[in-house]
């Protein structure tokens, strides 16, 4: 009994310290969301919008939960080790989710460098600023395009221009669209030279780009390597159940062994969670 509890009992701690920290980490975010809104001018016209990307957060765990009940309910494997394939399931789905919403995110962030290229040249021939949104939006591609055109009905149909500007930021939630948005709304109730002010956050945004590519490359070799580390740990898992079936089926079905196992589905899934983690720093 004693070789079960305490296994148990450290699994247990590990998960209710991931469960801990992954709660602590969401209260700090949340909290660093409402600072950020407080900041902001509050506009009671502004209609809320959903955002152009979000991360699929419960998708991975719809997933990996069938996968584990199917696994120890009709598979007859031992109960923590379906938990532990869950659980690595789970953060290797939620990474995948992650790469691509950064991935959307970057895309747009590329297109509306060089939308902005076309509002200078607009601009600085004399064109207003609704027309060059217009003239922005027939050379971008999309998904950007879309927002544009939006902008540009929004401005059309009357709506105030400090909140079509604010509806951009909330539908882009980055730092490259927040940005953008508040300097066009500056220029609005301000006024001032508005070319040479886009060019400056246009060569800015370039420059941020830049920084998060290499950023992103560093952090695709650490993904890449934690992930090989796992295909070899599963490689050698599978060949030594080619070279003696038997054996290995018993290992992985007895007390000690299946607690083992576990554990070591448990860190893997610690160790996707935390490169994942580190390897997207806030630009």
């Amino acid at each position: 009994m004693t070789s079960v509890l305490i296994p148990a009992s450290g699994l247990i701690a590990a998960i209710a310290g991931l469960a801990i920290y992954w709660v602590h980490a969401a209260r700090r975010e949340s909290i660093l969301h409402r600072l950020s809104a407080a900041d902001a001018v509050v506009r009671p016209a502004v209609v809320s919008e959903a955002p152009f990307a979000r991360r699929h957060r419960l998708i991975p765990w719809g997933i990996a939960i069938p996968i584990g009940i199917a696994l120890g309910w009709l598979g007859n494997w031992p109960w923590n080790i379906a938990v532990g394939i869950a659980i690595i399931i789970s953060f290797i789905a939620s990474e995948a989710d992650a790469w691509i919403y950064q991935w959307r995110l970057a895309r747009i962030e590329s297109q509306l460098a060089d939308a902005i290229d076309v509002l200078v040249a607009s601009v600085s021939a004399g064109a207003s600023l609704q027309a060059a949104l217009q003239q922005a939006s027939e050379y971008t591609p999309r998904p950007l395009r879309d927002e544009i055109t939006e902008m540009v009905a929004r401005l059309r149909l009357g709506d105030a221009p400090p909140d079509v500007f604010d509806l951009l930021r909330q539908r882009v939630p980055t730092e490259t669209f927040r940005l953008f948005s508040m300097t066009l709304t500056v220029n609005w109730q301000v006024g001032g030279a508005l070319a040479e002010t886009l060019s400056a956050i246009g060569g800015t945004i370039r420059d941020r780009l830049a920084i998060a590519r290499q950023i992103r490359t560093l952090g695709t070799q650490g993904t890449l390597t934690t992930l090989t580390v796992l295909a070899v740990v599963w490689l050698m898992a599978a060949m030594m159940w080619q070279a003696d079936p038997p054996r290995f089926l018993g290992f992985v079905h007895s007390t000690v062994g299946s607690w083992l196992v576990a554990v070591s589905l448990f860190l893997q899934g610690i160790g996707v969670a935390l490169v994942s983690r580190i390897s997207r720093p806030k630009i």
